[in-house]
């Protein structure tokens, strides 16, 4: 199978993937079966809706409620899958489902969108992808019936329950019954906790989960839970527990936010805050009433995102752990930088700098260019939606309906750069190979720092 008659790298592959969904899904959206009688939603609000949804970050400069029909929400829930999963390994599937032999450029174009650095069994891993997806999502749909059929009859409950489960497994944030996500649920226990357990699953990364699976298959006796695994699964625990604890101590008195709530649902609403900011994008409260210095602190839980191989955006949480060893080795003057009697080699220390660099340098680029376009707005407010776009992460502070058009460019561009990763689209970009005299090592000479 072949994705592309012409010659292009797996990176490129992905760029231009993600870019024909886009397109392909704005003019969708922007059918007259798509739109409701009275949206207000042009074909700039599809696009925008459009890159959003594919890049599954969860902004919108017009609610999916009261644009799309029916027939315009299942548009909206395949794009979101799509951008979970992406169009390539979904392409990758079908072939494998005609037992098509997969080439060489093909599968490390699917390894590349998975962050998956080994071929063994990966037609296998592929199979599994989507069983597991469509397995949670469907257990997660089962769930949210429970609650939404009394509420809404039947053909609507079941409906909304499949909306809010992909949406929530693939963090891509939106939902299909207003323009105020989830605050109208911040008290409720049963659905908070369903979504949250939906969120944390699609941003663990596969490659855990079916780590974990091996561990509990009784078939597979002696399995142990690769390293990875278990610092993915002791840096979420972690996080999830100290963004709760700071959310709490931040708004625990704070009338417009959580201050009213009993202690239960303080609690509650501290723990759904922390868990969305790892790139899912709902919200059950209104983060314009939120303490600045909350919003500077889920500012930096969208920039650590979630793990590598999932669905979350962000820097990634096991970059961030080898940036903080990194820094610990350099400051006690130790020869290695080691973690947890392992010694992190020197090739993934220099891509994760690198990654980091290029992040901040973006985020700094988006920050400055949208403060120019958007002059007026606030810069507390504007630095939590440029992280929010460019972290896919898609919780606002009411602001991205509100900007000009080429600040909502802007966001577009930032949602697309963290969707792919701003080094991955910088690669495709480049067309000039490096001269030889690059590769070159040459006399050393000291440089104060």
């Amino acid at each position: 199978m072949s994705f592309f008659r012409i010659s292009l790298s797996p990176t490129q592959r992905i760029v231009l993937s993600f870019a024909g969904v886009i397109l392909i899904g704005s003019i969708l959206l922007t059918l007259p079966i798509s739109q409701l009688p009275n949206s207000q939603a042009h074909y700039w609000d599809n696009l925008f809706t459009t890159v959003s949804m594919v890049c599954v970050t969860g902004l919108f400069t017009q609610p999916v409620a009261s644009s799309y029909t029916a027939f315009g929400q299942i548009v909206c829930m395949i794009l979101m899958q799509i951008g979970g999963l992406s169009l390539l390994s979904f392409m990758g599937l079908i072939a494998l489902q005609a037992r098509k032999k997969l080439s060489f450029v093909n599968l490390a174009t699917l390894q590349e969108s998975f962050s998956r650095a080994d071929t063994k069994n990966f037609q296998g891993f592929i199979f599994s992808v989507f069983r597991f997806t469509f397995a949670i999502e469907g257990l997660g749909a089962l769930l949210l019936a429970f609650y939404f059929v009394p509420q809404f009859g039947w053909g609507k409950g079941l409906f909304t329950s499949a909306f809010l489960a992909v949406s929530a497994f693939c963090n891509a944030g939106f939902d299909n019954m207003g323009s105020t996500s989830l605050v109208d649920f911040v008290n409720n226990p049963y659905i908070n906790l369903v979504i949250a357990s939906l969120i944390i699953m699609g941003g663990l990364g596969f490659s855990v989960w079916f780590d974990f699976q091996g561990r509990l298959d009784k078939s597979q006796t002696g399995h142990k839970l690769s390293f990875h695994t278990k610092i993915v699964l002791g840096l979420t625990a972690t996080i999830l527990t100290v963004g709760t604890l700071l959310t709490l101590i931040t708004e625990y008195n704070n009338p417009d936010t959580i201050g009213n709530f009993s202690f239960g649902h303080k609690v509650l609403a501290s723990f759904f805050q922390t868990v969305t900011m790892r790139t899912a994008g709902f919200a059950t409260i209104d983060y314009t009433q939120a303490r600045p210095i909350s919003l500077l602190i889920y500012a930096f839980q969208m920039m650590l995102g979630g793990a590598p191989g999932g669905t979350a955006g962000g820097i990634k949480i096991t970059a961030f752990l080898v940036l903080l060893a990194y820094a610990r080795s350099e400051i006690m003057g130790l020869p290695h930088t080691n973690f947890k009697n392992r010694t992190i080699d020197n090739l993934t220390i220099r891509k994760t700098i690198a990654v980091f660099i290029v992040f901040l340098s973006t985020f700094l680029l988006g920050l400055f260019a949208i403060s120019v376009t958007d002059a007026e707005k606030p810069l507390l407010f504007l630095i939590f939606e440029v992280m929010s776009a460019l972290a896919t992460v898609g919780v606002s502070a009411n602001l991205t309906p509100t900007l000009s058009q080429a600040g909502q460019l802007i966001i577009m561009a930032l949602m697309f750069f963290g969707r792919i990763g701003p080094m991955s689209i910088l690669v495709s970009l480049s067309t000039k190979k490096p001269p030889k005299s690059a590769s070159l090592q040459y006399a050393k000479s000291s440089l104060i720092v």
